[in-house]
C-alpha cells in the first residue's frame, strides 16, 4: 500500500523550503539539520520531513555526519561541476533536434518564450527563472535520450533555485531573453555550430553570476 498523498505532497513542499534556503545561504554550510526540529517548525511528522532529508542527500546538499545531517550547500566547484554536464545535456539535445528539424516539437520552448516575455514585462522575476528554466528542460526533453532526460531531472529543481539567485543580480534580464530567442531562432534555423555557441554563451554568463553570487555570500 502506497503512503498518503498528502505525506508524499508534504516532503516535497519541504524538500523544496529547505532547498530554497540552503543554495540562498539562509541555512548556512556546516550548520547541523535535525529531523526533529523541522518537523516541529513545519508542525508535521518526521515521515515528510525524512523523505525530504533523502532528496537532499541525493542532491548532494546535505550530507551525513556521525552527529547526523550536515548542510554541505553548494561550492564554486560544484557549480562548475553542475553547469559542465548541463552543457553537455544540452549539446547533446541539440545535436538530436538539428538531426530531426521535421519532426521536432517547438511548442514547450515557444510557450516557454512567451511566459519570459510576459514575465519581463511585468518584473516578476521567480517567474521569468521559472520559464527560463522551462525553456531548457524542453530543450532536453527533445534529446530523446531517456538517460539524459532521467538525470537532467535529479539536477533541474538546484537550477530552479539557482536560476532565482543569477537572475535576481540582473538589474536587466532583456539579455538574457534575447539569449534565448537567438537560441530557437537558430535551432529552427538547422545551424548546429552556430546554435551550441549561443548555448555556451548564454550559459557561461549564468555560470559567472551564481560564482559571485557564492563569492558574494561568502564574505
Amino acid at each position: 500500500m502506497g503512503r498518503p498523498v498528502r505525506t508524499q505532497l508534504l516532503g516535497d513542499q519541504i524538500v523544496t523550503l529547505l532547498r530554497n534556503q540552503i543554495i540562498h545561504g539562509e541555512i548556512p554550510q556546516g550548520s547541523r539539520i535535525v529531523e526533529g526540529e523541522i518537523a516541529e517548525r513545519y508542525d508535521v511528522s518526521r515521515g515528510p520531513v525524512r523523505d525530504a532529508f533523502a532528496r537532499l542527500l541525493s542532491e548532494g546538499l546535505l550530507e551525513k555526519k556521525r552527529q547526523g545531517c550536515v548542510v554541505r550547500g553548494v561550492s564554486e566547484k560544484d557549480v562548475w561541476d553542475i553547469y559542465e554536464v548541463r552543457v553537455l545535456f544540452e549539446e547533446s539535445a541539440v545535436s538530436h533536434v538539428i538531426s530531426h528539424l521535421d519532426t521536432t516539437d517547438w511548442t514547450g520552448m515557444e510557450q516557454s518564450i512567451e511566459g519570459m516575455h510576459k514575465a519581463l514585462e511585468s518584473g516578476d522575476l521567480n517567474q521569468y527563472a521559472l520559464e527560463d528554466l522551462n525553456f531548457h528542460d524542453a530543450l532536453i526533453l527533445c534529446s530523446h535520450n531517456a538517460r539524459i532526460i532521467g538525470f537532467w531531472s535529479t539536477i533541474m529543481p538546484i537550477f530552479s533555485v539557482m536560476l532565482q539567485v543569477t537572475n535576481a543580480q540582473d538589474s536587466d534580464l532583456t539579455p538574457s531573453f534575447d539569449d534565448h530567442v537567438a537560441i530557437l531562432e537558430s535551432l529552427k534555423s538547422g545551424e548546429n555550430v552556430d546554435v551550441k555557441s549561443l548555448i555556451n554563451r548564454h550559459l557561461e554568463g549564468s555560470l559567472n553570476r551564481m560564482i559571485r553570487a557564492l563569492q558574494s555570500s561568502s564574505r
